[in-house]
């Protein structure tokens, strides 16, 4: 090419700007020019210190230059042409390693931002970190256990007061090498003994607890028993909850959240499995197991079944999604049915808030004829074995709290022979002792009216949306359904027997299978006394008795979430936060359904 072309003579003259720079085939912008690469001078033109020689630059692409106004352009290092002989061996090779670097480093950084956006995408849909739920279904099944101790400690408390005398009832136990713990039999004892705590869960967990004996020549006998101690399922079932909706509302926008409903159904689902999966498997191997072959003598007992896998299950990931659900931010329809959160609690409440004084009467009533009958040993044993029977007894109340609800007992079989009278038979409310049926009778009226006044209190209702209006008058009595049908299977217990001499028994206690629809009449109830009874009494009542049930409803209006409710006087509420946004000093709570 001739000299004339570069404005300072030869391309390979030192004194020139830019002068030194190897040779190229093909630029990066595919005219062949040196890319620019500032210079440590710094000067107007980029003219290098001579003897330095400046290398290509990967950073920055150079613009093109076209062959005809080189000549004119100003000297620049990007106006300089490369010679058209050949490239020096080892620049090409330099400049094809420093190439082969780059795109390796490209391609290294695109994985990254791939992982970055996989990560991206899930949380835009609700799917966030599942750590944290799977760190509250095991404490769950943890706190579970421990109630399960607490049982266990009551049970020998009430055998030790009990007046029988002698525990052992005045027979002797074997102590052979297979009952001894050096002996095979030993140590399968003392494991049994050992994981009572986690057969005791999974009897609480809709197991049943099953018992085969073989007593050889005499023939063998089997035992079912199948109800839930209700402080260990209580137990388990809060702790899911109030966790899982602590770490929602503390850290669900943050590094240990960001799950929305999808997120936190697939990590409660997985949660709850993993845990009935290790549950199962401790179950059986925690199995209590004798066997004498000297006597012929065998007995296994476990609740470790499909029931209790299914039931373990729910009775985490239910809990779990719900506790989530709870904890997140409220969209903006959330006040169409509102109601259908809140009507649970409001049914909760009435059993509870009945159930209570009941079960305090008619504990000191039964307690105070016991010692006037001289039986005050029984009463101690009676409060000691609370653990065993007070959530389950209390549980039964709102049953009959129902007035048209009785206690179902049934017996069956040979019970004449274990001193229980065979029959089907009804205990209703008016069955008990007088100073025991009156209270009940009372507190029962009452509770409605009550319990219409919480409803009443700080409640929004969308006149112009149907939805609202369908959800505001179906919601109490599909909640007092649903929650009697729970209570149903909750306090439901069964004992089944089948012995070669005696033949087959069971003897089953439980409330009416007509409970739920009872229940969906006095929801119903409660709904007409809300909306026409208690607005003329409403503003008698003490907000320190009323407020605290729509709270949450409440903190809500305040932070600024948007309502579909219309504002009173065709007003429009102003200086409040939008949607999403939280209040000055406090985390915004993840969305419900991240995205929309």
């Amino acid at each position: 090419m001739p000299e004339t072309n570069y404005p300072y003579g030869h391309g390979d003259d030192q004194n020139r700007p830019g002068g030194g720079l190897p040779a190229h085939e093909s630029g990066s912008n595919g005219h062949g020019e040196a890319p620019f690469s500032p210079t440590p001078s710094g000067g107007a033109f980029g003219s290098s210190v001579p003897g330095t020689t400046s290398g290509p630059s990967f950073d920055s692409a150079a613009p093109p230059t076209s062959p005809t106004s080189a000549s004119s352009a100003a000297p620049s290092p990007w106006g300089v042409s490369a010679p058209s002989g050949p490239a020096a061996p080892s620049g090409a090779q330099g400049a094809q390693g420093a190439q082969g670097a780059q795109g390796a480093q490209g391609s290294h950084g695109t994985q990254t931002l791939s992982a970055r956006q996989a990560g991206t995408a899930l949380r835009k849909v609700g799917i966030g970190n599942p750590l944290p739920t799977f760190a509250v279904g095991v404490l769950a099944y943890i706190v579970a256990l421990g109630a399960a101790l607490l049982v266990i400690i009551s049970a020998v408390l009430v055998a030790l007061t009990a007046d029988t005398g002698d525990l052992t009832g005045g027979g002797t136990v074997p102590t052979d090498d297979s009952a001894s713990p050096s002996g095979d039999g030993g140590w399968r004892a003392i494991v049994g003994l050992v994981g009572l705590p986690f057969q005791l869960v999974s009897l609480a967990s809709f197991g049943s607890y099953d018992a085969e004996l073989n007593l050889g020549f005499f023939g063998s006998a089997t035992m079912s028993w199948r109800g839930l101690p209700l402080l260990i399922t209580v137990a388990m079932v809060a702790t899911a909850f109030l966790a899982a909706r602590l770490i929602q509302r503390r850290w669900g926008t943050g590094r240990w959240g960001s799950n929305g409903v999808l997120g936190a159904l697939l990590w409660s689902g997985i949660s709850g499995l993993a845990v009935a999966i290790v549950a199962v498997i401790a179950t059986r191997v925690t199995a209590f197991a004798i066997e004498d072959d000297t006597l012929g003598l065998s007995l296994s007992m476990h609740s470790a079944g499909v029931d209790m896998f299914f039931g373990t299950w729910a009775l985490i990931a239910l809990p779990l999604f719900l506790g989530h659900v709870a904890g997140l931010a409220k969209p903006a329809w959330w006040s169409l049915v509102a109601d259908l959160a809140a009507a649970p609690r409001l049914a909760f409440v009435h059993a509870l808030t009945f159930a209570v004084p009941v079960w305090i009467l008619m504990a000191a009533g039964i307690s105070i004829r016991m010692v006037v009958e001289g039986d005050g040993q029984s009463v101690l044993s009676l409060f000691l074995s609370l653990p065993i029977w007070g959530l389950t007894g209390l549980a039964m109340l709102p049953g009959l709290g129902m007035l048209a609800v009785p206690l179902h007992l049934n017996a069956r079989g040979g019970v004449e022979d274990f001193g229980v009278e065979r029959g089907n038979d009804f205990l209703w409310f008016f069955d008990l002792p007088w100073y025991l049926w009156i209270p009940l009778v009372l507190i029962t009226l009452f509770m409605p009216v009550v319990v219409a006044l919480l409803w009443n209190r700080d409640r929004e209702i969308e006149t112009g949306n149907i939805l609202a209006l369908v959800v505001s008058w179906v919601a109490l009595p599909l909640a007092y359904f649903g929650c009697s049908a729970v209570l149903l299977a909750l306090v439901w217990t069964t004992m089944q027997a089948e012995m070669g001499m005696v033949g087959e028994l069971g003897i089953s206690v439980g409330l009416a299978p007509w409970t739920p629809v009872v229940a969906f009449f006095i929801g119903l109830l409660v709904e007409v006394l809300a909306r026409f009874g208690a607005p003329f009494v409403d503003r008698f009542v003490p907000g320190m008795l009323v407020n605290w049930f729509r709270r949450s409803a409440r903190t809500r209006r305040a932070d600024g979430t948007p309502s579909t409710r219309r504002p009173s006087h065709g007003q429009a509420p102003t200086g409040q936060p939008s949607h999403g946004q939280a209040p000055q000093g406090q985390a915004p709570g993840a969305p419900f359904f991240p995205g929309v």
